[in-house]
């Protein structure tokens, strides 16, 4: 297996990114820098409890914080990675694209 696999299997095996919406809020929220809750309910398209549930273990582990923010609409809950989370989806998208460069 490669160094790149290996490492990349690491990043997986967390228990916090080991799932597949938790993975894939990072990777919106990587592309995005912030979005609201209710932007992401859309993307994700799970229900409004499972988002939460899932924002809540990404927070505790440290990749994500939630802000509120009063916007013209008014108030909203804003999801954004922190410096951990911003490290974690650097490594990721810097193995992704080394393994697949292998591939060529």
């Amino acid at each position: 297996m490669s160094d790149e696999l290996k490492k990349l299997m690491e990043i997986l095996n967390d228990p916090t990114l080991n799932n597949s919406v938790r993975l894939g809020i990072l990777l919106a929220l990587y592309g995005l820098k912030s979005i609201n809750f209710s932007q992401l309910l859309k993307v994700l398209d799970i229900p409004k409890s499972s988002l939460y549930t899932h924002l809540q273990v990404l927070e505790e582990g440290g990749y994500i914080r939630m802000v509120k923010k009063i916007t013209p609409l008014g108030p909203r809950t804003f999801v954004e990675l922190t410096d951990k989370g911003k490290e974690v989806m650097e490594q990721y998208s810097t193995l992704i694209s080394k393994i697949f460069d292998k591939r060529k």
